[in-house]
């Protein structure tokens, strides 16, 4: 392929070329590297050091240096010119052994960066509704709320749960809360930890916690584990606890 020949598909390609040859000077910059970059004023035959900050002189310099001692990395940096994020592979070129100089493509990136972003918010704008959701807590009567568990319990989510429910014990001026146990298929010193947390928390605001769908297993299990169960208001179902809790705001008009 001739030179000319060459050069056009150079020039016609979507990612800016950039070439330095063996003395660091500038030989050949296709058309797109010019506009990506914004350089209006001819740069061949400049030294490519002199188109970078000064800071940087050090760290271009050492880059050169691996090439020119058989270095085959490919250097992956960041640039940003004229408000775009452009992503920089740096190569060094050889035919037959010789070292011939480095190559430098530029790829704007700016769009996929936002997209990037805006994919990093919406799985936080995810997660955060998967948790809400692992965690609902319905308003059923006035003043009483319900919080149904179902599966694991863990550090985190025992984290979230508990301050949920508080926003919304706040929030409705509850004084019930239903906590629903039946989806909790086991339990353990850290789950019935995190229980009880929540009971207190719920008390410190004034809300008084009913524990429903303990299932004789669990209800074993917390007896072994020291819980005692006499400090806590029990009922077997959602809907007792409902019964109760009505109950129990009649009681105090």
């Amino acid at each position: 392929m001739d030179k000319t020949k060459l050069e056009a598909i150079l020039a016609y390609m979507a990612d800016g070329v950039i070439f330095v040859n063996t003395d660091g000077k500038i030989e050949f910059v296709n058309e797109r590297a010019r506009t990506l970059l914004g350089t209006s004023e001819e740069i061949v035959g400049n030294d490519v050091s002199a188109c970078h900050p000064e800071s940087m002189y050090n760290i271009v310099s050492d880059t050169l240096n691996r090439f020119r001692s058989g270095s085959d990395e490919v250097v992956e940096m960041m640039l940003e010119a004229n408000d775009r994020d452009m992503s920089v592979s740096v190569t060094g070129v050889r035919s037959d052994g010789e070292y011939l100089g480095v190559l430098l493509t530029i790829r704007d990136v700016t769009e996929m960066m936002e997209r990037e972003q805006e994919l990093t918010i919406l799985a936080g704008q995810l997660k955060v509704a998967q948790e809400e959701l692992s965690t609902p807590v319905v308003q059923i009567w006035d003043r009483v709320l319900a919080l149904p568990l179902i599966g694991a319990l863990d550090n985190k989510r025992a984290e979230t749960v508990t301050e949920i429910l508080l926003d919304r014990i706040v929030a409705t001026q509850s004084e019930i809360v239903i906590l629903d146990i039946t989806g909790v298929h086991s339990v353990d010193t850290n789950v019935t930890n995190h229980l009880m947390k929540v009971v207190y928390a719920s008390r410190l605001l004034g809300a008084e916690c009913i524990i429903t769908g303990i299932c004789p297993d669990i209800a074993q299990t917390m007896i072994h584990l020291g819980v005692d169960l006499g400090e806590l208001i029990t009922r077997a179902d959602m809907q007792e606890g409902l019964e109760y809790a009505v109950e129990r705001l009649r009681g105090k008009k």
